[in-house]
């Protein structure tokens, strides 16, 4: 007959904090040194929210034997007391914690007022100025940072005590400040909206540990928005009634009387907003995302309505053309001369083509005939890299849309915009299927009156990351001028990547050489690997040998997969080749972030807009600086040097591996692409092609032949919902 042990009696420690030995800022584990009046100090283990050396604790929990660091306390909560002894009292004030209090102000203050040092701190700071030292304008000083420190330590506690995490609860301090109980006693549910890394369950456990009831309204409301803003970060501008209903009833357990009630509260405080559309089918947008995708209809429709440019009869005008291309020494084909006179004579023009169609030299050579005919060009495209492509292929100046429009960091917006326009009179933005509407709207308010807007793509790729598919939808809506480019040039046909590009769009099997056929000069190979653990291999070792064998350095090659998750999905492939192409030594400090290590040399994405650091979703740096002591990351992005806190280590992934979607706008000299049938949920025929088209000189797709037939024949992605496109036409 088997016995169960019995629970370790529990007991409480009272002692103040001599030492942090080890304290992890992300999941709060500390192990600490507690000093006890007459006794020998302790080892204690637990979770903890900010320790600073003279804390005074009382610990509660039990006494353990660990296997490595023997007998310690360990602790499941904890109580924050005020130091009482002067010896505790000066190393709390000495901690560092409060700013202009070191060891020796520390003593001549609590030589001066013994035990009742704090409590002259909380009530009468003006008594500091008859300590040594210390005058009306420091004692001023002294008593805003000893108000701080209390306040955030407060706020600390009370936020990890509802078990959030020291980086959230520090999120949410900065987020509002000295109302941070307020405002999550009040309202948790505002958290998730505000908060990155809080959802609706971390914010409903709170509210649930406040007693609020399941079918609180206010609960309700929050669980709906909560389903429209996970809808926006898929790719939505709304969701149509059918479709919410279910997902909120999943996610708040509650039925769709009650939850048609809540979103009758929602539309009527102005959160949301009901569009009826075809067959009475509803559309329940978010009030914000309603009025941005009004707005974008707008003004695009303002621009289709301005008056197009008159050009010179086609006898004149074909002779100026033949004149230009002497001039440039670029030759057009009839296609791109077509598309030139529409980039000319609309003020807004979308051109669109597969690789190899042409689309850059037409950008070229219409940035030489602008820069010739006396407009003011703005060149832009929405990441970087993209940006650099372009002004080395036109010769112009080139920048990022951001960049373009200026960001302004004390107004917390753009400079350009209404009132204060771009003086371009013709912006040309390339990768435009990778730019959001949003952001469109953000330039379009720029646009000073009788600018034109020239957009280049390709509409056949994924749409963008943020909300929308505003390439999709301008070719889609039948207003908007649309030249699509066909005819693949001669420089480019002998390109087997190019070829199978154009095969995939057409849903014909691409032609791939496997490693036994493959010859030297083409640019294309498929590596056959069926189980998945031999994917990940071959995947490391074309990174770290095969293809800097060729002559490719690692900074040339990007491994490209379709899932975050599993044996070949990001987060294992970025495990894996960190540690081939940049493996831990003495001279490479790291710093840990959840389940991922940052590395000096390591290769890292940026995944959402920080406008104050000047970096964006999608941006690829190197980290060049590891503060351990202070805590901070640095990473270069191109030659702009951006230093994270670890509270801002959320913001980064490693980039050895992207996802398709996180390389677009991308092109790398040599792309490792895993198509595996394993990632079946997400192969599709136009992801295979925006995958493929990412490599300029070589690329190695490793998988099986089952997962390449499921993305040729996977047409159907699963719909955006968003109605730009009717917008459009609406007033047309």
């Amino acid at each position: 007959m088997s016995s169960v042990s019995p629970d370790p009696p529990t007991e409480t420690i009272i002692g103040h904090l001599e030492r942090v030995v080890y304290h992890n800022p992300d999941s709060g584990w500390g192990i600490l040194i507690i000093a006890r009046d007459g006794e020998e100090p302790l080892t204690a283990a637990g979770l903890v929210a900010a320790p600073a050396t003279g804390d005074s604790l009382r610990l509660h929990g039990h006494w353990e034997i660990h296997p490595r660091y023997g007998k310690q306390f360990r602790f499941e909560s904890y109580e924050l007391l005020r130091p009482t002894t002067p010896e505790a009292l000066i190393k709390y004030l000495s901690s560092g914690a409060i700013k202009g209090i070191g060891p020796v102000l520390a003593g001549e203050i609590v030589r001066r007022f013994g035990e009742q040092t704090l409590d002259i701190l909380d009530q009468h700071p003006d008594r500091l100025q008859g300590v040594p030292g210390i005058g009306p304008t420091r004692a001023k000083t002294l008593q805003e940072a000893w108000r701080e420190h209390e306040q955030h330590r407060h706020v600390l506690l009370f936020l990890f005590q509802h078990g959030l995490g020291v980086a959230l609860s520090r999120k949410i301090l900065e987020r509002y400040g000295a109302r941070a109980i307020e405002v999550v006693e009040r309202d948790p549910y505002c958290l998730a909206l505000d908060i990155s890394g809080i959802g609706f369950l971390i914010a409903d456990g709170i509210a649930r540990t406040q007693g609020m009831a399941l079918d609180d309204p206010m609960r309700l409301q929050a669980g709906l928005l909560h389903c429209l803003e996970r809808a926006t970060g898929d790719g939505h501008f709304y969701l149509p009634l059918p479709v919410l209903l279910p997902q909120a009833q999943s996610l708040t357990g509650m039925n769709e009387e009650q939850l048609r009630y809540a979103l009758d509260l929602l539309v009527a405080r102005g959160k949301a907003v009901l569009v009826p559309g075809e067959e009475d089918l509803v559309a329940v947008y978010q009030t914000e995302m309603d009025l941005e995708e009004r707005e974008a209809a707008e003004r695009f429709r303002a621009l289709l309505s301005a008056t197009a440019r008159s050009l010179p009869h086609q006898g004149a005008m074909e002779q100026w053309l033949a004149d230009q291309e002497t001039f440039t020494g670029i030759e057009l084909t009839p296609e791109q001369r077509a598309a030139v006179l529409t980039a000319l004579r609309h003020p807004l023009c979308v051109i669109t083509g597969g690789p190899g169609t042409g689309k850059t030299t037409i950008v070229r050579f219409l940035a030489h005939v602008g820069v010739q005919g006396g407009r003011s060009l703005g060149l832009c495209a929405p990441t970087g890299r993209a940006a650099q492509r372009l002004e080395q292929v036109t010769g112009h100046s080139a920048s990022t849309i951001h960049r373009l429009l200026s960001y302004d960091p004390f107004k917390r917006g753009f400079r350009h915009g209404v009132g204060n326009p771009l003086e371009a009179d013709w912006v040309i933005v390339d990768e435009a299927s990778m730019l959001e509407v949003p952001l469109a709207n953000c330039l379009l308010r720029a646009l000073p009156a009788g600018a034109s807007l020239l957009l280049v793509g390709d509409a056949d790729q994924l749409p963008s990351v943020g909300p929308g598919a505003l390439l999709g939808n301008l070719v889609a809506s039948g207003v908007v001028p649309v030249v699509r480019l066909e005819h693949i040039h001669r420089q480019a046909a002998g390109s087997l990547i190019v070829q199978n590009a154009h095969r995939i769009n057409r849903g014909e099997s691409p032609t791939f050489p496997t490693p036994r056929t493959w010859q030297s000069g083409e640019d294309c190979v498929f590596i056959d690997k069926t189980n998945p653990e031999e994917v990940a291999e071959r995947v490391v070792q074309l990174v770290s040998g095969g293809l800097t064998r060729m002559g490719f350095t690692s900074d040339a090659i990007q491994v490209i997969t379709s899932l975050h998750r599993g044996p070949i999905g990001v987060q294992e492939l970025n495990r894996r080749l960190q540690a081939a192409v940049n493996p831990p030594g003495p001279d490479k400090p790291e710093m840990p972030r959840a389940e991922t290590c940052f590395r000096l040399g390591d290769r890292v994405l940026q995944t959402v807009n920080d406008y104050d650091k000047m970096v964006f979703n999608g941006d690829i740096g190197r980290v060049v600086g590891v503060d351990l002591e202070g805590g901070a990351l640095a990473v270069m992005f191109g030659e702009n040097r951006v230093v994270y806190l670890r509270s801002d280590l959320d913001q980064l992934e490693l980039a050895y591996a992207l996802t398709v979607h996180k390389s677009q706008g991308n092109e790398f000299p040599a792309v490792v692409l895993v198509v595996h049938s394993s990632h079946y949920i997400m192969l599709h025929r136009n992801l295979l092609y925006t995958g493929v088209t990412r490599a300029r000189e070589m690329l190695c797709v490793v998988g099986d032949n089952k997962g390449l037939h499921k993305a040729l024949r996977s047409t159907h992605l699963s719909e955006r919902y968003t109605r730009l496109a009717e917008r459009l036409r609406e007033g047309l």
